[in-house]
């Protein structure tokens, strides 16, 4: 019985003519055969005709690329339906597709006088003059539609944005707030006030903007990123750490866990970023970001072996990728396999002959090799590339050292340190050069620079041994030895320190005690 139903249904116009059966075969087809559903649809306008078959039949028409043909179908559509927002909106539609916009923004024009309460035509004419940019008559527009629709935050939004547009900041910050205080969660409206406290610098009132969202959607994926990037931006790491740790538990998809990780980072606990970075890699071995940062922090733990393994990994999936071409170069210099660097640099110079690192690693390697004058062309194209970085100088000051060249090699420390003032690296390097280069005719200089890198890292033992050495300089063997004592505390295994107590221990007559120390150097 119920096959035989479906049969009248089928074949009903050799009975009786039947739309239902020329509306579903309209639709069934429009996808996989546009030509076919046309048939069906034409047939239907032509007996009984209906708002959403004349849509259907202008959208086949315009897949077939016949726009004609839509346009005479979507005019007809407009002349029987004369009260129906549809028939505006579908025949600007095809106006707009045909390139004929002046006629498109008449027919919503002609739509706005004759049904002058239709949202849905307001919001359309309303961004047809914004494309335009006849931001007056928008505005009339969007304050007609905020009184017809109350309880709606878009046109507050809109107007907002047209504010904005016309550099008027102050007003556009009233109509985003009468757009949240409809909706408070109302993501355009609180991430483009947001974005606009955030860029002037008002990060109190961001903070309590996507806190009074969270008020009202304690889970808002939006709210809580937003605020959690507030507290990056602001080094409000430990709050930072909260909110990614939240947003990686409700959304364990996304990439906040990774996120997480690198906040960890910036809060120096690598211990723990470490860890999370350790479950994400096992998880997805083949993620780019997650295997790379993952080296890095193995790298800053000193696992270099680990490190290496993973970025020996990425090198063989990827050996275009000069990211990990840097980390690799960097590992075989410290670990002295020059040759295995060589190759990686020569291959990621060959990729990308202008990149910063790679000359600069470059450089370094053949100041490593004993190749100093060489290392010198690949240092200074670093620093035409890039002259604001103070890396590049610093390096081509221990080039120089290593050539003699000691006015230009503290020229170079100097400017290293203009870029970079206060790093305790620069300072202690320049003071401990003084010594080296000029003994005691310069030592109060080299103390003053190696007491203000002590003063921001304390327990540092090379800053400890640089300032022995000022000691050693001014004739305070005694007191030398001691801050000699603390330094070796920390890294017995030092060359430099251990001679350096011989060296102090020999002027203070234990000479037996000296050779122990030279013996370990």
């Amino acid at each position: 019985m119920r096959y035989l139903f479906l049969i009248l249904f089928l074949f009903a116009p050799a009975l009786a003519y039947n739309p239902y059966t020329d509306y579903f075969f309209c639709r069934y087809f429009q996808q996989e055969n546009p030509k076919k559903a046309e048939s069906y649809c034409m047939r239907a306008l032509e007996r009984s005709p209906t708002p959403t078959l004349f849509v259907d039949t202008v959208r086949i028409e315009l897949q077939l690329k016949k726009k004609e043909k839509a346009l005479e179908i979507a005019r007809r559509m407009k002349g029987l339906y004369p009260k129906d927002y549809e028939s505006y909106l579908t025949l600007h539609s095809v106006y707009s597709m045909i390139g004929q916009y002046d006629k498109a923004l008449s027919v919503l024009e002609e739509a706005y006088r004759v049904l002058p309460k239709s949202k849905e035509i307001m919001l359309f004419l309303a961004d047809e003059y914004l494309r335009r940019g006849e931001n007056s008559k928008a505005k009339a527009v969007i304050e007609n539609l905020a009184k017809e629709s109350p309880d709606n935050p878009l046109p507050y939004y809109m107007l907002a944005r047209i504010y904005l547009s016309e550099g008027n900041k102050e007003l556009a910050i009233r109509y985003l707030e009468k757009s949240l205080q409809i909706k408070r969660s109302f993501e355009a409206g609180f991430i483009t006030l947001g974005s606009i406290y955030e860029e002037s610098g008002e990060y109190t009132r961001a903070e309590q903007l996507y806190k009074d969202v969270l008020k009202v959607s304690p889970d808002n994926k939006i709210a809580l990123e937003r605020l959690a990037n507030l507290y990056v931006l602001t080094n409000r790491l430990e709050d930072a750490q909260e909110i990614y740790g939240k947003l990686a538990e409700l959304y364990p998809q996304e990439n906040y866990t990774y996120q997480y990780a690198l906040v960890l980072m910036r809060s120096s606990k690598y211990d723990q970023a470490e860890k999370v970075l350790s479950e994400l890699y096992s998880k997805y071995p083949d993620n780019l970001e997650v295997a790379y940062t993952y080296g890095l922090v193995l790298e800053i733990e000193k696992k270099l072996n680990e490190a290496r393994h993973i970025y020996e990994k990425l090198y063989q999936k990827d050996p275009t990728n000069t990211k990990v071409i840097e980390r690799l170069a960097g590992i075989y210099i410290d670990s002295k396999e020059y040759q295995k660097a060589h190759d990686v640099l020569k291959k990621g110079l060959s990729i990308e002959p202008k990149s910063y690192q790679l000359n600069l690693l470059m450089g370094s390697l053949l100041n490593e090799e004993g190749g100093s004058k060489q290392a010198l062309n690949y240092i200074n194209t670093a620093i035409d590339l890039n002259p604001k970085d103070y890396r590049g100088y610093f390096l081509r000051a221990i080039v120089y050292d290593r050539l003699g060249q000691i006015i230009s090699a503290e020229g170079d420390l100097k400017k290293a340190l203009e870029l970079n003032p206060g790093d305790p690296e620069l300072l202690n390097h320049l003071g401990y050069s003084l010594l080296l280069w000029y003994g005691p005719a310069r030592v109060k200089e080299a103390e003053k620079l190696i007491l203000e890198a002590l003063s921001k890292d304390k327990n540092n033992p090379a800053y400890m041994d640089s300032y022995a050495w000022v000691l050693y300089y001014k004739g305070d063997y005694k007191g030398a030895y001691e801050w000699l004592n603390k330094a070796y505390e920390k890294e017995k295994e030092d060359p430099v320190i251990n001679e350096h107590i011989g060296d102090v221990l020999v002027k203070l007559g234990r000479k037996d005690e000296a050779r122990k120390y030279y013996e370990r150097a």
